[in-house]
């Protein structure tokens, strides 16, 4: 009778572990947010490579830039080639941009997941997709930044 009993509670005291999808793409914007903050090159590589999909790592990106100012507005684009070196110069931008900046607010909805970041007078919103098969790797970032003079 003793095994039965230490089994069963051995199988529910495990299962209490297991992550679901939301908490996990939770802990995984929070680690970006962590990461971006950090000045070392090492750590942010480490970060896409253990938290992205091949396929994001592979992908190419844009990168578009609007300025409003006195005189208009302007805008400019660039594209970002599929490697983990070009995706190194995005966490750079963006730790130049957010770092020191605080978390407003985490949204999870199905495989997405909104974070808004606030400094001082300038804010971002950075859309995450995740992966619907566990162990759940981001695999799309959409960011939009507003405010401050950069």
């Amino acid at each position: 009778m003793k095994k039965v009993f230490l089994l069963c509670s051995i199988l529910i005291g495990t299962n209490g572990f297991a992550q679901t999808m939301e908490q996990t793409m939770e802990k995984r914007a929070r680690e970006f947010h962590r990461v971006i903050g950090l000045d070392d090159k090492g750590l942010w590589k480490k970060f896409i490579e253990e938290n992205y999909t091949k396929a994001l790592i592979e992908k190419p990106m844009r990168a578009k830039t609007v300025k409003q100012g006195e005189e208009g507005q302007s805008s400019e684009s660039k594209e970002i080639k599929g490697t983990i070196e070009d995706k190194l110069k995005i966490f750079q931008q963006l730790h130049d941009d957010f770092n020191g900046a605080k978390i407003v607010s985490i949204k999870p909805n199905g495989e997405n997941l909104e974070m808004e970041l606030s400094k001082g007078d300038f804010a971002g919103t950075f859309k995450f997709k995740f992966d619907k098969n566990k162990p759940y790797f981001i695999d799309g970032i959409s960011i939009q930044a507003e405010g401050g003079e950069r």
